[in-house]
């Protein structure tokens, strides 16, 4: 049966392929060899279970058709009726029997009205009015989901239980009464049916780890919820919500995120990441971290960040394992294997460090980055030279990590003054030589730039990489 009663006369050429006989449509169409489309007529009950009088008034005759036997259709799925109609239906049938003849659909055949001219397309029963725009948009994001769903599925990596629960939630979202309530249709709380299909297209994301677009936290209307939704009612965004344009990308934070200070009592702001913003030309590739605070305790003028330490692991290819899992020596966590890095950018106190993945070896330093603190705006920054990061930013996976820097780390030697009130910085060696990257405390990630969920399972010390959704 399609969506709606709605197929086109078309498809009666590969039906007897596929062994079908017949196809319930909403009017009737001719019949083609070895089977025909019979009229239904719709069971209207919207909101609660069908009466006995609604099940007659759908079986009252057709004035659009010729005289014929009643065949009616309880469409649960298009939203015409709630789940769980049809045992409700029986039991009101049961009482009733007596005055009904049930037939079976090759006997209804023999009775059936006469259907459609040729080549007309039966027309459905529930129409989808799928031209609205919020309904549109509704589709759009549905056919996003379950093409994220399908790349995970095809990764080769895919969690069994993870894509169980992401399947049944997609399921959910392609219920047929959302887009009916959204195109306007049909009568109901188009804001209660657009908040539960989000809710259903966010959970298909969470569920395989991936970023929720920023897009699906407003109604597909373009609206903002109406005045007196329940805060319960409303959606917070729990994920990390990304933008992007010509050039330029912006990773965010959502409103929640933890972090802990590297001792008891220790403030925990100056390791809470508010975001990550990527500015990119033929030149360079900029990073520039927002945090909550700078650790003004242990600031000093050649480390205005204080004991901070900023790591950005970045995926270059998306390939499973083509990379690191493991991060910088003593950061006590690893990248989920699909999330294997190529390229880490680890700044703090010794400085900028620019480091390549090296299979089944260390990685190897690639360049000294110079690295700029604006204590005003609770920004650090650095650039790096596009020749050593080429490719689209916008397509690659970033982990991005705080941790406190060792105590007696090397230091840095302060620089001339930066313009705009910022202060640079430059690495002074390591006490091995190798201009390695900043050495930290033991304890893994005290903030991370990843969904509240992950925040809070950072001990367990597996991250995975945040992306801009794909289209």
């Amino acid at each position: 049966m399609p969506g709606g009663g709605t197929p086109v006369a078309a498809l009666e050429s590969a039906l007897p392929a596929l062994g079908v006989s017949w196809v319930a449509v909403g009017k009737g169409a001719p019949s083609w060899e070895g089977g025909f489309w019979p009229a239904f007529t719709p069971l209207r009950s919207e909101g609660r279970p069908p009466t006995f009088s609604e099940f007659a008034a759908a079986a009252g005759p057709d004035p659009s058709l010729p005289a014929g036997p009643a065949a009616i259709v309880l469409d649960e799925a298009a939203g015409l009726a709630p789940r769980g109609s049809l045992a409700a239906l029986v039991e009101v049938l049961a009482d009733k029997g007596s005055s009904w003849r049930w037939q079976t659909v090759s006997e209804y055949s023999r009775e059936a009205p006469a259907g459609l001219a040729p080549g007309e397309d039966p027309p459905g029963w529930a129409p989808t009015g799928l031209d609205a725009p919020a309904a549109q948009a509704a589709e759009k994001a549905y056919g996003a989901a379950a093409a994220a769903l399908r790349r995970y599925q095809n990764s080769g990596l895919a969690d069994l239980k993870a894509l169980e629960h992401a399947s049944e939630a997609l399921y959910a979202a392609g219920e047929g009464r959302y887009y009916r309530v959204l195109s306007g249709t049909t009568a109901a709380d188009a804001t209660a049916a657009d908040r539960d299909l989000r809710r259903h297209l966010m959970d298909v994301y969470r569920r395989i780890k991936q970023t929720v677009p920023g897009s699906f936290y407003k109604p597909f209307s373009g609206e903002e919820d109406p005045a007196g939704t329940a805060a319960a009612d409303r959606e917070v965004s729990t994920d990390v919500h990304a933008e992007s344009g010509p050039g330029w990308l912006s990773l965010r934070n959502p409103a929640g995120s933890i972090s802990r200070g590297p001792e008891k009592g220790a403030p925990a702001d100056p390791w809470r990441i508010l975001g990550l913003r990527l500015g990119w030309d033929s030149a360079s590739v900029d990073f520039t971290f927002q945090l909550a605070a700078l650790d003004v305790s242990s600031a000093t003028p050649a480390t205005p960040a204080g004991r901070l330490v900023l790591d950005a692991y970045i995926d270059i290819n998306h390939v499973p394992g083509a990379g690191n899992l493991a991060l910088l020596d003593g950061r006590g966590a690893v990248a989920a294997n699909r999330d294997a890095w190529e390229y880490a950018l680890s700044l703090g106190p010794a400085g900028g460090t620019l480091l390549r993945a090296i299979p089944d070896s260390a990685p190897s330093v690639l360049a000294k980055i110079p690295v700029s603190v604006d204590p005003a705006r609770k920004t650090v920054r650095a650039s790096v030279p596009r020749s050593l990061l080429r490719g689209n930013p916008q397509r690659w996976g970033y982990i991005v990590a705080a941790f406190p820097a060792r105590l007696g780390a090397p230091a840095v030697s302060e620089v001339p003054p930066a313009p705009a009130g910022r202060t640079s910085i430059r690495p002074a060696p390591s006490p091995e030589g190798t201009g390695g990257p900043n050495e930290v405390m033991p304890g893994g990630p005290l903030g991370l730039l990843a969904p509240v969920e992950q925040q809070t399972q950072a001990a367990q010390g597996r991250l995975s990489a945040v992306r801009l959704p794909l289209p």
